[in-house]
């Protein structure tokens, strides 16, 4: 079938509506509906493919209040060593490794299965054809890898045919998929780009990220290709060498001119803090950002009611928001209309810096990890000054309220870790570093931070204040009372994924079942180990 074309499916359909109308008078009252609650069968095609897009696209980063709190905040964020829940609720939370089984299922259940419902509907309608439908993959990707990042096996390649439950991939073949999906889509694209040069995008109201710019979305593939190929490569490296030179040639996001970012009216981070004092910037991002003074200080959080950046440990059992949800602790520096970062230049220079130390890519790593940090830089609009030659150490942090203290570059805790290249001696360190600064940059990108400590042990995570893990609520989390992300005995574990949904167990056991027992690699619990985490 022909590709479908926006213009050409609205030039028809009004000309269809124009004719009918004008020999339908007779039926006035029918075509006189409430425009601002239009039903399906009043809308064009291209507004029913349309108004399908906005709702998956913010499942890159979720903006709605609830659906953020349960997945960004509570999640990616906590641990990914950004922020800081306050509320005690029922003293069953995730920074204590508690979860209540509800909140475990959420982000399943919103992200795959709400996807999920949008996108084959899209499916549907472009009949799997076209570049509506190679945009719409693209989001699936960077979506479901959120999913598969968290959980582990997923269902992915059965998930075309209008089925949720079908039978679940192991990650290393969705991972392969998905790179595979975005090859494709890169491919039909830049074709399309290049046959519509110089006219405006048909669908820039429905596309939050972009406007339409598919020349954008096209590095955005490139850029998850990459993010992907160097989550990969330590178990799949010579796969992974060939995705990094693929992405790298095909261009991905290196100016922040490019950024993907989602617009927000309401900035669900800001709610949390401010209005309900749930939030707070984690313990470990304040001691980091205060030894080596870094200028993103005020971008990224307030300052105390004594004038200091001071964050809240993750884990504290019963912990009272009235206290750590007050101004004696640093809040998310969000205003109301803050966008929320999809990915960031920088993190293309750390990806590089990375590839290139281990030997995946050519490249210089030293000036691929100060491009970073300058890029980084860049985008909050801070003055670097002597940022790249800082050799100072992280700052002790101290609990005003417990007096509990924490030193990340003690002897035991691994020793001195600095920013300045030369500092870093080894190339364990170097890589620390490269992983540090890559973790500052992408705030507040809570699961990629998450992802690289599982993947690499860096950057060293303040250790939660109370681990409450149990058999009954997920499985026992190892959480030592020293760090070092080099020595394996010392290495913080945390939380390594997320149980599956009950929801599963009850409405696809059979493909469930074979999941856990024969792709997941360990029992369904907190400290499994994803594939890619291994190593």
């Amino acid at each position: 079938m022909k590709q479908y074309n926006f213009k050409t499916i609205c030039l028809a359909l009004s000309l269809c509506s124009l004719i009918t109308f004008s020999s339908c008078t007779d039926k006035f009252e029918e075509y006189n509906k409430d425009p601002n609650n239009p039903n399906p069968e009043d809308l064009t095609t291209a507004e029913r493919i349309g108004i399908l897009f906005p709702g998956m696209l913010y499942m890159m980063h979720n903006s709605q209040e609830n659906d953020n709190q349960m997945i960004e905040q509570m999640v990616g964020n906590q641990y990914g060593g950004y922020m800081a829940t306050t509320n005690k609720w029922q003293g069953t939370n995730f920074g204590t490794f508690n979860p209540a089984q509800g909140w475990v299922e959420y982000p399943f259940n919103k992200l795959f299965t709400g996807f999920y419902s949008n996108y084959l509907k899209v499916s549907r309608i472009t009949e799997k054809k076209g570049y509506i439908y190679a945009w719409a993959n693209i989001i699936r990707v960077a979506v479901m890898l959120r999913v598969t990042d968290t959980y582990g096996p997923i269902p992915y390649s059965k998930m075309g045919d209008g089925l949720l439950a079908v039978e679940y991939d192991n990650v290393q073949d969705i991972y392969h998929n998905m790179i595979n999906d975005l090859n494709k889509s890169v491919a039909a694209l830049t074709a399309f780009v290049e046959e519509n040069k110089g006219n405006a995008s048909p669908v820039a109201e429905y596309d939050r990220m972009y406007n339409g710019d598919f020349a954008k979305w096209i590095k955005f593939a490139n850029s998850l290709k990459l993010r992907m190929a160097v989550r990969i490569a330590l178990v799949d490296t010579d796969y992974a060498k060939d995705v990094m030179r693929s992405a790298i040639s095909g261009g991905c996001i290196e100016s922040n001119s490019d950024n993907a970012f989602l617009p927000a009216i309401d900035n669900p981070y800001r709610k949390s803090a401010f209005d309900w004092q749930d939030l707070a910037v984690n313990a470990t991002l304040t001691a980091y950002m205060n030894g080596w003074s870094d200028p993103r200080r005020p971008a990224y959080m307030t300052t105390t009611s004594d004038g200091l950046y001071r964050g809240v440990r993750m884990g504290i059992s019963n912990i009272d928001k009235n206290i750590y949800g007050s101004a004696l602790f640093s809040k998310p520096n969000f205003a109301a209309n803050s966008p929320l970062l999809v990915y960031c230049a920088a993190e293309t220079y750390f990806l590089k810096a990375e590839a290139a130390l281990r030997g995946w890519i050519s490249g210089d790593a030293q000036s691929l990890y100060e491009q970073g940090i300058i890029t980084s830089m860049n985008q909050h609009e801070v003055a670097i000054g002597n940022y790249l030659s800082v050799t100072a150490n992280p700052q002790n942090y101290t609990d005003p309220v417990t007096r509990a203290s924490f030193n990340v570059a003690s002897s035991a805790n691994g020793g001195n870790v600095t920013v300045a290249w030369a500092s870093a001696i080894t190339g364990a360190r170097k890589l620390e570093a490269i992983i540090t600064q890559k973790w500052l940059a992408n705030y507040p990108s809570g699961f990629e931070a998450w992802c690289d400590f599982r993947r690499t042990a860096c950057p060293r995570l303040i250790p939660a204040m109370s681990n409450l893990s149990s058999t009954s609520s997920g499985g026992s989390v190892h959480n030592p009372d020293i760090i070092d992300p080099v020595n394996d005995t010392y290495a913080v574990r945390m939380v390594r994924r997320l149980p599956y949904p009950v929801s599963e167990y009850n409405g696809n056991p059979d493909n469930i079942k074979h999941a856990v027992e024969k792709l997941l690699g360990g029992p369904d619990e907190l400290s499994t180990n994803i594939w890619w985490a291994k190593k």
